[in-house]
């Protein structure tokens, strides 16, 4: 060993011997933080740098085991290192607070898991089956209608081909005299006949009736405004009939609404 080297006696674990560990270390000069390689074994000599010093380390493993077989107990945990005149610092403070936070730790991964199986538990006790069941019914037939004084009414059953657009009609070039009516809301009841087609027709004489008047034909269920499709019913359940109305100021339309029906009494097709 040269004059500017000295020898430090360091007492490490097995664990730290066998996976390596960074300690700080008490010199003359003041603390520093060495590095012990991995595999180092009992008795051994360590070259290690601190500023322009070389330092010679002697490792002492704890109850004179070597790094090989503490290989198999688990990575480093805190050591301390000796200095010439001064007392070995304990660790096994250090150590009871890792073997507390470890407990800790542990119960909390156990605890996790539970809940997750639980979790998992429930998930899997839905049953695969559904809960209601499904009737088809007829194909729904669609109509279109516009009010007087501008009447241009129209019906219509979805069918095969359901790619058929309305048909265009020429509208009179008078101006109504009266202000458009509102447009049907939800449980409104219309009387007039619809008919029975899987293409656009026109249709006269549909007005709103009371529910309970006698010629309470259909119901509005459903409503899709600034719109002439008819098809927009298609993906309303219990749809029976669909039903455009239009309302037109000069021969020019300016308001549609598409109305989605069942039928009442002998009207309904379910």
């Amino acid at each position: 060993m040269s004059s500017s080297s000295q020898e430090i006696p360091l007492t490490i674990t097995p664990q730290q011997a066998a996976y390596g560990v960074i300690l700080p270390v008490s010199l003359p000069g003041g603390d520093v933080r060495l590095r012990i390689p991995a595999g180092v074994r009992d008795g051994e000599l360590v070259r290690a740098r601190a500023g322009g010093t070389e330092v010679l380390l002697r490792i002492r493993v704890a109850g004179g085991a070597g790094a090989g077989s503490a290989a198999a107990q688990g990575p480093p945990t805190v050591a301390s290192a000796a200095v010439p005149g001064q007392p070995a610092r304990s660790s096994s403070g250090a150590g009871g607070w890792l073997a507390v936070v470890g407990v800790v730790v542990a119960v909390i991964i156990v605890a996790v898991v539970a809940n997750s199986g639980g979790d998992d538990d429930d998930k899997h006790t839905a049953s695969s089956s559904p809960s209601s069941t499904y009737s088809p019914t007829p194909d729904p037939t669609y109509s279109s209608f516009s009010p007087e004084p501008l009447p241009t009414r129209t019906s219509y059953t979805s069918g095969a081909d359901s790619s058929s657009s309305v048909p265009a009609y020429p509208y009179p070039t008078s101006a109504p005299t009266t202000a458009d009516p509102s447009p049907f809301d939800k449980g409104t009841c219309l009387n007039g006949q619809l008919p029975d087609s899987t293409t656009a027709q026109r249709v006269d004489d549909v007005e709103e009736v009371s529910c309970s008047a006698s010629d309470a034909h259909y119901k509005v269920i459903q409503r899709f405004g600034f719109t002439s499709d008819l098809h927009r019913c298609d993906d309303t359940p219990r749809t029976e009939y669909a039903f455009s109305y239009r309302y037109t100021l000069n021969g020019a339309p300016i308001n549609e609404y598409v109305y989605c029906l069942i039928g009442l009494g002998s009207y309904s097709r379910s």
